[in-house]
């Protein structure tokens, strides 16, 4: 809290299923700043993404779909690709940073993701691209969420 006090969270008649919560008598809380930047940065991208699936999609007087256009239809998969694989890395990034836990895996995580978003958004910009960048790009993404997933669970569980 701003005023130095810490927060405290008690369960009252929870189900068994949350009692490794009903443990924890207080949690402490940081403010996850670098989940905003990482945040950010993708907020930047999406919109990027955004840009050149309207741009094409007026060039092309296409509404609605992709028209039989592979590269529009390239364009939307590149957007909506990112579209359905940040928002669960973001939660999870944000939740494993307000642990005050793993900052440096928290660094890590968000730099790889970023990294492999980018790869994968290159890959996918045209016919050329090399192989290589769409397995980065889809691997660092799955190893970005599994990883900040697992570190998140460890650090929740009470092994860590």
């Amino acid at each position: 809290m701003a005023d130095g006090t810490k927060a405290s969270f008690k369960l009252k008649n929870a189900p068994s299923c949350l009692i490794i919560f009903e443990q924890k008598e207080e949690l402490n809380m940081t403010y996850p700043l670098i989940s905003g930047y990482c945040a950010a940065l993708i907020g930047i991208l999406q919109m990027g993404l955004m840009m050149t699936v309207g741009l094409a999609r007026r060039a092309g007087s296409v509404s609605v779909g992709d028209g039989g256009d592979v590269s529009l239809l390239m364009k939307i998969r590149r957007h909506g690709n990112l579209t359905e694989n940040a928002p669960i890395f973001l939660i999870l990034l944000a939740f494993l940073e307000m642990t005050g836990e793993a900052l440096l895996a928290v660094k890590i995580l968000a730099g790889l993701f970023i990294m492999a978003r980018l790869s994968h958004a290159y890959a996918l910009s045209g016919p050329e691209t090399p192989a290589a960048a769409r397995a980065f790009g889809a691997f660092g993404t799955l190893i970005g969420i599994a990883g900040t997933a697992g570190t998140l669970a460890w650090h929740l569980s009470g092994l860590a």
